[in-house]
């Protein structure tokens, strides 16, 4: 039996071009996650698919410095109760799904 496709993620562009020049963001896809964990560790915040979610389609957003990833769900719309430290890496992070209140 195939494997179902997964719809995609929702466009979070409208989103996140208009932080930019507030924030130092980068998207990185799944194949770069490496990258993205780099970027973070600099105290810039990096976003990627979330391979962990199945059933929902959302974002990993991570940075090494919380007070930004704060200030970034203060503007997204997002409670900073949903940042979490890292057990493995030097960074904050959480889920975001942006279909349930993404706001700029």
């Amino acid at each position: 039996m195939a494997r179902r496709k997964r719809p995609p993620l929702p466009d979070i562009s409208h989103v996140i071009e208009p932080l930019k020049k507030d924030f130092n963001i980068q998207f990185f896809p799944l194949k770069d996650i490496p990258k993205a964990v780099a970027w973070a560790e600099r105290g810039f915040i990096a976003i990627h698919e979330n391979y962990h979610s199945r059933r929902r389609s959302s974002y990993h957003v991570i940075c090494g410095e919380r007070e930004n990833l704060l200030r970034f769900c203060e503007r997204i719309g997002v409670s900073p109760q949903l940042v979490n430290a890292s057990e493995f890496y030097r960074f904050w992070h959480l889920t975001w799904f942006p279909e349930s209140g993404a706001h700029v």
